[in-house]
């Protein structure tokens, strides 16, 4: 509840909607994600 109270009042400061704030907050999110991984990945091949 409080995240949400928080989001209205940054969409209210930059007059945008909650819905785009968190858009755009969940995508900037997702792309640093790709780009610097918090959780390294390992490949593993499989035998044929």
């Amino acid at each position: 509840m409080l995240v949400w109270v928080k989001l209205k009042d940054l969409a209210y400061q930059t007059s945008s909607t909650i819905y785009s704030l968190k858009k755009g907050l969940l995508s900037d999110y997702l792309t640093y994600e790709l780009r610097n991984p918090s959780i390294p990945m390992t490949l593993v091949s499989a035998p044929f």
